[in-house]
């Protein structure tokens, strides 16, 4: 098939238009002013483990009309392919938002709801395609991929075809690494989704009728469990009375699967990694949920949730009481209370399992009152969370005003991608087990794809759309997972490379890398090439580590402003023996000689 060019000229009343077609990476937010780059990328090279999901952006600068695409599959050219819901086409949606989002965002008009062309939660084709884009400004699709289990390692190559107003034609590549990522996350995560958010979403605050509306939860669940992010709270309800009677049939039947590993989520056999005790810290309520949870198998999953941000929801004097009564049901649920160490000890608070301190007060700005690592002031196992604190907390309190804070890793839609993907370096970095956030939903109440303003910022407590028929099309309702959703995503992802690596004795190494992405708490922005170069380079320490070299024989690319590629071609047994003949598609071989140059210099050095 021939491919097309990329610029293509349209004629109309006698002058003439251009409208262009190029990728971008992931972490970079195409706004309608986001102009092509002069050398704009035409190919989308991206590479990923086993089991782990990429994508980019395929581009389209106006003006064009009625702009539809399709991506059919991948195939290695061996006879195995890559397709399906593994393969999925989301339109980005425009939000405005009024007014930036701290001291670094900014009003306007940003991408972040993914509408699918067919969704990979009900199967349906949506109303994705097809788009206008008004001239001067520019629309984007995220594409996105996922390397299934059991994906021989190689280069995959598709074609994505563009058409309509502008007709083109991508071309992609993805290398499959020759390793897995598990499906169930390292790195623990509890997000919250009140009892009643996508109820509200749908058009039923009330959650009136029961077993839709529990099905609808469940879909929540499994979209964000297939953004390796775990809903802990995945029945709406409690479900045991105050006397300690409890009533497990519904809660099994909905959110059982989801710790059983037997949903029909897109990682196949994920788990949640952290679910509450849904009620108030009592004997009997927490003795239920814990008896339960070690009969069905789950008991690791499990935590109670005594107090969030005292005393602003619970008076100081009740927590002692909370843990002690919750220590007399089982000690080994682990209590958590979201503070620091030094606020609990100050205030006489003991028996705290899990510290969640917000993510300022780990190591704050030179200057501040958390400067410097505070982590060595915790327990080996502590979490921690982002809040409004990123950008400033307008409006709520604390002294701070929206008008500065910047740095921090976000959530916000007016933000920088990559902040959107740092957290969970950083949980690397300081050693954090897990991750807290408060809501999914906090706009359910009102109209997300209108107005995400809450506690000064836009976006913050919600990472979801409600996707109802009347819509995004189709017949189903379901959850629209945002762009910033997607780069929680890959921060979890990027996690399990850093968490491998140190499991296979490169810690020390994969440490540094993560610290030249994201050096401190209030440095967590980057740029897509570092991220695709740390990658990279933790590919190869991992390979490395598993005896799969690449010898210096094989040819090898770099970065192309897209993603990073890794590809080369047999040499008749240049390469060094894996068993498998593609094992010269796994890294680029330069990676292995700058790491050995690193080692001989920290050797001299020793």
């Amino acid at each position: 098939m021939k491919t097309l060019p990329l610029f293509v000229t349209l004629l109309a009343a006698g002058s003439v238009s251009a409208a262009q077609v190029w990728v971008a990476p992931a972490a970079q937010k195409i706004r309608p002013n986001t102009a092509a780059p002069a050398s704009a990328p035409t190919t989308a090279k991206i590479a990923a483990a086993k089991n782990e999901f990429e994508s980019f952006h395929v581009v389209v600068s106006g003006p064009a009309s009625g702009v539809s695409m399709a991506l059919e599959g991948l195939n290695d050219g061996n006879g195995h392919t890559i397709s399906g819901r593994d393969v999925v086409l989301y339109r980005e949606a425009l939000l405005n938002v009024p007014q930036p989002t701290g001291g670094d965002g900014a009003a306007g008009m940003w991408p972040d709801a993914l509408v699918p062309d067919v969704d990979p939660i009900a199967g349906e084709k949506r109303n994705a395609f097809p788009f206008d884009v008004p001239a001067g400004e520019s629309r984007a699709v995220l594409v996105d991929i996922h390397a299934p289990q059991g994906t021989p390692a190689g280069v995959y190559k598709g074609m994505i075809n563009i058409n309509g107003g502008v007709t083109a034609q991508v071309p992609v590549e993805l290398t499959v690494w020759d390793f897995d990522i598990p499906s169930t996350s390292t790195l623990k995560s509890a997000f919250g989704m009140s009892w009643n958010g996508p109820c509200a979403g749908h058009g039923d605050p009330s959650c009136a009728n029961f077993a839709a509306e529990m099905k609808l939860r469940a879909s929540y669940v499994q979209a964000a469990l297939d953004n390796h992010v775990s809903i802990y709270a995945p029945y709406y309800t409690s479900t045991v009375a105050a006397d300690g009677s409890p009533n497990w049939g519904d809660f099994d039947a909905y959110a059982g699967p989801f710790l059983d590993g037997t949903a029909p989520t897109r990682l196949p056999g994920a788990k949640l990694t952290a679910v509450q005790v849904n009620g108030p810290s009592t004997t009997p309520v927490v003795a239920a949920w814990a008896q339960h949870f070690k009969n069905k198998g789950w008991f690791p999953a499990l935590f109670d949730y005594v107090c969030d941000e005292p005393p602003l929801t619970c008076p100081w004097s009740d927590i002692n009481n909370r843990i002690s009564a919750s220590r007399a049901a089982d000690p080994s649920v682990p209590t958590l209370v979201t503070t620091t160490s030094v606020q609990a000890q100050q205030q006489g608070v003991n028996g705290i399992d899990l510290f969640t301190p917000v993510v300022n007060y780990m190591e704050g700005k030179p200057g501040s009152d958390h400067a410097g690592n505070q982590r060595s002031k915790y327990p080996a196992v502590a979490w921690w969370y982002q809040s409004c604190m990123s950008f400033g907390c307008s409006g709520v309190g604390g002294g701070l005003d929206g008008s500065g804070e910047s740095g921090w890793p976000s959530y916000a839609v007016d933000t920088d991608g990559t902040r959107n993907r740092a957290m969970e370096w950083l949980s690397f970095t300081y050693n954090m087990q897990g991750e807290l956030y408060y809501e999914m939903t906090m706009s359910f109440s009102g109209d997300p794809w209108n107005n995400q303003f809450a506690f000064g910022g836009t976006g913050d407590g919600t990472l979801f759309y409600p996707g109802t028929p009347a819509k995004i099309g189709g017949s189903t309702d379901i959850p629209v997972e945002s762009l910033r959703l997607k780069g929680i995503r890959d921060g979890m992802e990027d996690y399990e490379l850093l968490a491998l690596a140190t499991k296979l004795g490169q810690g020390d190494k994969a440490k540094q890398i993560a610290q030249g992405v994201y050096p401190k708490t209030y440095q967590a922005t980057s740029s897509p090439a570092a991220i695709d170069s740390a990658r990279a380079e933790l590919a190869a320490l991992i390979l490395h580590a598993l005896g799969k070299d690449v010898s210096s024989s094989c040819s090898t690319t770099g970065c192309n402003g897209a993603a990073v590629t890794t590809q080369g071609s047999s040499q008749g047994g240049g390469c060094s023996s894996t068993g498998v003949q593609s094992a010269w598609l796994m890294v680029p071989a330069a990676l292995f000689f700058m790491l050995r140059r690193r080692a001989a210099r920290q050797a001299r050095a020793a």
